[in-house]
Order: structure tokens, then sequence, then C-alpha cells
């Protein structure tokens, strides 16, 4: 089975929370199976490429279209023994040459045009995967625009998705003033990303994946009631079929 893993931190390159541990370890783990091989993409943040440990190689140099954007991607791959665990880094200096991974007021671009580059990749690397797992809002447009702009392309349309919420507070909502300017999804796909009168990605991902899975069996309970959903507990609760929870 081929795995691909979508993150916006990995330790031990990046690390912020609980996420960084599970991008880490949860790959890992799946690569020693017999017959499994996974690739696991995350951003060539300033501060991994400036990190003289990080030996990488580079892959490629190709162009991706965000919206009217044409966008620069540099795909670097981690020198590293393992053939069935491969660590890819997505370059684009204009949106990670930054101090800090969050918190900028461009984010919603940034990780559009990640998640768009994780994808691009795959077929650069002809590498169709069983599975494409997507993590917290940061990468929940792979799955949507896997499902929309990508799909029957590449071979993608039999690709299966896992998108995994870490913590919920964090949903990705925008002004539907930037749906095309800036996520490139056309009018006829507004339905999948509204929840509550703007952009939510992170209920767009919800209503296009495959499986969702969260980080314990008691979070996957709590997040379907208003106390803990912080607002998508009516869509959780609507897609309670394909919901689960699995302890890190």
């Amino acid at each position: 089975m081929k795995i691909a893993f979508a993150a916006s931190e990995v330790w031990p390159f990046i690390k912020t929370g609980g996420l960084g541990d599970v991008a880490e370890a949860l790959p890992k783990a799946l690569s020693e199976y017999k017959d499994s091989e996974v690739a696991v993409f995350l951003p060539y943040y300033k501060s991994i490429k400036q990190n003289p440990e990080v030996k990488t190689d580079l892959v490629s140099v190709f162009e991706t279209r965000l919206a009217w954007r044409r966008c620069y991607v540099g795909l670097y791959r981690l020198k590293s023994r393992r053939k069935k665990l491969r660590i890819y880094f997505i370059d684009n200096e204009q949106y990670f040459a930054r101090d800090r991974i969050y918190g900028e007021p461009d984010d919603g671009e940034r990780f559009a045009f990640f998640s768009k580059a994780v994808l691009e990749s795959l077929t650069v690397l002809s590498y169709v995967p069983d599975i494409i797992h997507s993590n917290d809002w940061q990468t929940a447009l792979s799955v949507i625009y896997l499902k929309t702009l990508y799909y029957g392309k590449f071979g993608f349309s039999e690709v299966k998705t896992v998108f995994t919420i870490h913590n919920i507070e964090y949903q990705g909502k925008y002004d539907f003033s930037i749906l095309g300017d800036v996520f490139g999804l056309d009018a006829h796909n507004k339905d999948i990303v509204e929840w509550e009168g703007c952009i939510n990605l992170m209920k767009g991902a919800i209503q296009c994946t495959d499986i969702i899975s969260t980080v314990s069996p008691t979070y996957a309970k709590e997040i379907q009631s208003p106390e803990f959903s912080h607002g998508l507990d009516k869509i959780l609760c609507e897609n309670s079929y394909k919901l689960t929870g699995i302890l890190n």
C-alpha cells in the first residue's frame, strides 16, 4: 500500500504541538508494515533550510497554478537510507521563508499553495498513492482539491483520503471574497466549504474525505457536541459514519 502523508509540521524538523509528534511517529510505524510505502510532505520552512543537520537532495523544480498565480515549487527529499519512508520538503521562499510557521496574514494562501503543491509533487514523482492522509486545516485543501480540481486526473480518482483533526479550534475560516482569487475554487464548489456564512476549510475536508480520524475515541465523541466542536458539531454528526478516534 502506498500512503502520502501531508502535514504542516513533522518532528524532528519542526513542531509546535501534538501534530508534529504524530506526523513523525505514524508514517514511520506504517512504513514498517510489509508491502507498505510512505511519502511524507511538509513545507521547507526557513528554520529547516538553515539547519545544517538536515541534508536534502533536490528532486525537481516546477510550477503550480494557484488561482491566477503561477508559483515556483522546489521539491526536495531528505537524504536517508530508508527506502520505504521518504520525507519530502516543498520549497517556496515567498511562503515559507518566515520566522514563524503560523499566524501570518496570508496563512490561507500559504497553505493552499502547500496543499496544491503536494498533489502536483505526486504527479511529478509518478507516485499515485492508495491513500492521502491530511492533517488539520492547513492541509484540508489537499482533500478538497483532490475531490474537485484533480478528480479523475492523473489516476487520482481511485485515491482514498483520511483527514485527521488534531485541534478542532483552528478551522481555516476565510471570507468568500477569496474563494476564487486565492483558493482557485469555482462558485459551484462554494457549498463544499461554506459554513456559517464563510469559508471553512476544515468543514470542506470533513465533507470531502473518505475517513475522518481524531486523536482519541474520547475526542471523537466530544467534538460531536456543541461544547467541544467550536461550531462543527452538526457537520460532524452528519458524517459520524466515517468518524473514528485512534489514540495517539
